[in-house]
């Protein structure tokens, strides 16, 4: 049988529709239509390396079966070890992409979810592709949300997972236990006496709840603690049998400040190109951020107390450290008001009520009413004429001014 070539006829591409959502599986022609009713539409493309890009129609019709195929061609002979990726598949969807945190010991821990994708019907299978089988056994899930991967759960570890070079990107992380779940709730166990146990502990207080029969129904994190290898959950009883457990992990990505945690921070290898968020301390930061009165800080709120500021580029952030935000753009306001409030209130308000009061005391000294105007050429009257004399050159420019107000 044989197998027909690769041609642009089986270039398909999808886009994001108010109406259906993600559309996926249309021809380079059909995509040109679309086009042609709703102009500046970002197009969502597989190509041949299974990366998703995002393309412009002109991007669009400029595709060839050539991006269709890998970018690398199999090659011949021995060749290194790659680390371990996730694959997402089905679900509907396409687009979502995280990193595999694997211990020292081979285990693979939690999933950095980097891109959440779209579109996802139902919650996406992950699988763990590890080219030189070194390791196997890892088991994971997904949640999803609104059509986005919103959380990767890995309910087996595997084993046997090698971690990528040193060499390669990297950026540091904590694992937090967020939660426990229970595999087996097994039987006879005494409540309320025996003991549920982590090891090591890195301050994690657990608690459980038991049902009839002694079994063991959930786990309650009462205090959460930072791992950097697989801890062991079990129970410490002379009765019950058969309870386990699996540890569930919160990857928190570059975590600020630093000093306090430096133990308990791993490094995740970057697998699938997660973006640089700014420069902290002049180094690049990948973390949570958020934003106060228009300013960029490290962290998810400002509940979480880190007051550490993340610059766009890495001059600015040996520069601008440990700056204030607020009082930064306080200083800023105070800098633009200032000098149009001084320039405008001092400059016209001061000379329009110094003159006017000068000039019109001398004005009350003849009696009639007309003096106003009269007063001026009358000045002669008193002795000193000279003295009369420039006063009267003034009140026309201060007098204006003063009669108008």
């Amino acid at each position: 049988m044989s197998i027909a070539p690769i041609s642009n006829e089986n270039i398909k591409v999808g886009y994001i529709s108010e109406d259906d959502g993600y559309v996926k599986g249309k021809s380079i022609a059909q995509a040109n239509e679309y086009e042609a009713l709703n102009p500046g539409t970002v197009y969502i493309f597989l190509n041949g390396d299974n990366k998703v890009e995002y393309l412009s129609i002109d991007e669009v019709n400029a595709l060839t079966s050539k991006n269709l195929l890998r970018s690398d061609p199999c090659k011949v002979g021995p060749q290194p070890c790659p680390p371990p990726t996730l694959e997402f598949y089905g679900g509907g969807g396409i687009g979502a992409e995280a990193n595999p945190v694997v211990d020292r010991q081979g285990n693979l821990l939690a999933a950095d979810l980097v891109n959440g994708g779209f579109g996802y019907e139902t919650p996406p299978f992950v699988t763990v592709v590890d080219p030189c089988r070194n390791g196997n056994g890892a088991v994971l899930n997904t949640e999803i949300k609104d059509g986005i991967v919103v959380r990767i759960i890995v309910n087996e570890t595997g084993t046997g997972y090698l971690p990528p070079k040193a060499t390669s990107p990297q950026y540091p992380a904590i694992l937090q236990l967020s939660e426990v779940r229970v595999d087996d709730p097994g039987i006879n166990y005494d409540c309320g006496k025996d003991e549920i146990v982590i090891e090591p502990a890195n301050g994690t207080r657990l608690s459980y709840v038991c049902e009839p029969f002694g079994k063991i129904s959930g786990v309650k994190v009462l205090q959460s603690g930072n791992f950097t290898e697989l801890p062991t959950i079990k129970m410490k009883t002379r009765t019950g049998v058969s309870a386990s457990f699996t540890p569930v992990f919160n990857v928190i990505r570059d975590p600020q400040p630093v000093e306090p945690i430096a133990k308990d921070i791993v490094q995740v290898f970057d697998l699938v190109g997660l973006n640089v968020n700014g420069y902290v301390g002049g180094k690049e930061y990948y973390g949570n951020v958020y934003f106060k009165d228009g300013v960029k800080f490290a962290g998810s709120s400002t509940k979480s107390g880190t007051n550490i500021r993340v610059f766009e580029t890495r001059e600015a952030s040996i520069s601008g450290v440990n700056v204030p935000v607020a009082r930064t753009v306080r200083q800023d306001q105070t800098i633009r008001t200032s000098p149009s409030t001084t320039e405008t209130e001092t400059i016209s308000a001061e000379p329009s009520i110094a003159q006017p009061s000068t000039y019109v005391s001398p004005s009350p000294s003849p009696s009639p009413a007309p003096a106003p105007s009269p007063a001026p050429s009358p000045a002669p009257a008193p002795s000193p004429a000279p003295s009369p004399t420039p006063p009267p050159s003034p009140p026309p420019s201060g007098g204006g001014g003063y009669g108008g107000y």
